[in-house]
């Protein structure tokens, strides 16, 4: 079956960002509806994709812990996070914590060069 229709996906956070990118992996467009900067958060303090507000922590990564075992198989599905975490890196002992705005920065660099996804900055009010 040829999917002829773009998926949509709302919200650009770190789970629409990541579904996004895993279904341009498997050769599928789609639509990323984000609506900022149409329209504003009180947590968020960019535009960008992925914007980690409370931490910059993504937890452990001590072998055998449910978080080291969660992002051990992300790698291994070539998470785009995971990617951009590694690339923004900064030391924090026995977890992956990352300068927030260089990780967002290369999530969204990467969501914007990938032809299969497009982003729409607009907030979605309803659904069809």
């Amino acid at each position: 079956m040829l999917l002829r229709e773009p998926i949509h996906i709302i919200g650009g956070g770190l789970a629409g960002t990541e579904a996004a990118w895993q279904i341009a992996r498997r050769g599928l467009r789609s639509i990323l509806h984000e609506m900022r900067p149409v329209r504003r958060t009180p947590a968020h303090q960019t535009d960008r994709l992925a914007e980690l507000v409370c931490s910059n922590s993504l937890k452990s990564e001590q072998e055998s812990t449910a978080p080291w075992l969660l992002k051990e198989e992300l790698r291994r599905l070539g998470s785009l996070l995971l990617c951009a975490a590694g690339k923004a890196r900064v030391p924090g002992g026995h977890a992956l914590t990352v300068d927030r705005e260089l990780f967002s920065a290369e999530v969204t660099g990467a969501i914007a060069s990938e032809p299969l996804i497009e982003v729409r900055r607009e907030e979605v009010t309803a659904l069809p």
